[in-house]
């Protein structure tokens, strides 16, 4: 399965490994997955930002995934950048670290000056698992209108809340700013936009997150938001991530089909 997309890494002419510098100390590796005929047409295209979890990186969807399957035939560009432990914030402890800020602007930027995408917020899409959840509900929350869909495969929904030391050098102290500014049950409260972006939300019944995630779907059921919750059979694992991936698309495909024509 994975293992044989990890060996073509290097050498499919679907893949990039690039550096992306920005709103950090240094610049990030990231891989990025052009559609199939990409280089034989000057056609615009869609994006889906695909974040990792906690102690993963750039190359977890590639080498855990059936990723390039699943978009074989999708006319889609997927962005996949490397955050490290950071939790997609702003480090409220170092602020050379700006994870949210390297994320939500300086990669799509980047991916816009070197491929050949659509620039138009229908036309992009964010998505990640455990800590990548989180980070994707908190980008579609925070700029609605540079992502249109949000998708949380097992997030961690309420992690700005837990009071673990480690997360205090990201997030800030309790009761901080910052704090507030990374807590997505104070920005569900607080949304305000006329036009929210969509929400993808999923869970594994066998899940340690998902009495997180269900309070997470009881708050944004209590807002104008629109979102879809599915709780299945399923686990905190890869197996389950992999399973859940393709149905994620099949709501990217959907929207892929109905953005306009000849729009850049």
């Amino acid at each position: 399965m994975a293992d044989a997309q990890a060996a073509s890494l290097s050498d499919t002419a679907r893949v990039r490994i690039v550096s992306i510098p920005g709103s950090l100390s240094q610049p990030r590796n990231a891989v990025v997955v052009l559609p199939s005929g990409y280089h034989a047409s000057a056609r615009r295209y869609p994006v889906l930002y695909l974040l990792h979890g906690y102690g993963g990186g750039h190359r977890n969807w590639m080498d855990r995934t059936n990723l390039l399957a699943y978009t074989a035939r999708l006319p889609l560009i997927v962005v996949m950048p490397d955050a490290g432990n950071s939790w997609y914030a702003n480090s409220a402890a170092r602020p050379e670290e700006r994870f949210e800020d390297y994320v939500a602007k300086d990669v799509p930027a980047f991916a816009d000056q070197h491929f050949r995408t659509l620039t138009f917020r229908e036309a992009r899409y964010v998505a990640g698992l455990s800590m990548g959840g989180y980070g994707a509900l908190k980008l579609g929350l925070k700029y609605p209108a540079r992502f249109s869909l949000a998708g949380s495969f097992s997030g961690a929904p309420l992690a700005a809340r837990d009071t673990f030391p480690s997360l205090a050098a990201i997030f800030g102290p309790a009761g901080s700013a910052s704090r507030a500014e990374n807590d997505l049950l104070a920005l569900v409260r607080d949304v305000r936009v006329p036009d929210p972006s969509y929400f993808y939300i999923d869970s594994g019944n066998a899940d340690r997150l998902l009495v997180s995630n269900r309070e997470f779907v009881q708050a944004i059921s209590a807002r104008p938001l629109a979102y879809e919750y599915h709780e299945v059979p399923g686990a905190h694992s890869w197996e389950f991530w992999n399973r859940r991936l393709p149905v994620f698309l099949a709501l990217v495909e959907e929207r892929i089909a109905r953005l306009p024509a000849g729009r850049d």
